[in-house]
């Protein structure tokens, strides 16, 4: 696998992923840095969405090895919030995170989620 930069639809911000290592068949895992600073954890290389206004980013994330949350990250303010559930596979329509297939769950956002600043 390899490092890569991910950028936001409106171009304006960056996100570098490092590769750090993978399981046996499984997804690559990065650390995730933006505006220089680090998130804690890993982020699979499995599945991103970024919400229409480019300062969201959703990921699936790991605190330790080997876990599989989901997770958005306010690019702005460099804070995140872990969801109650995993979601597979998503796509973003701010305030909504939504599974992709019909039996995954959604989540929205409400303005009372505990932000965890990096």
């Amino acid at each position: 696998m390899a490092d890569y930069v991910l950028a936001t639809p409106d171009g304006r911000q960056e996100v570098d992923l490092t590769y750090e290592g993978e399981p046996p068949h499984g997804d690559s895992y990065h650390r995730l840095c933006t505006r220089d600073r680090k998130l804690p954890g890993y982020v699979w290389g499995c599945a991103f969405a970024a919400s229409p206004c480019s300062r969201y980013l959703a990921a699936s994330w790991m605190a330790d090895l080997y876990q599989r949350r989901t997770i958005v990250i306010d690019l702005t303010e460099c804070a995140f919030v872990v969801l109650p559930a995993y979601l597979p596979d998503f796509t973003f329509a701010w305030p909504v995170l939504k599974g992709s297939s019909a039996v995954d769950p959604a989540y929205t956002f409400t303005g009372r989620e505990t932000w965890i600043s990096f």
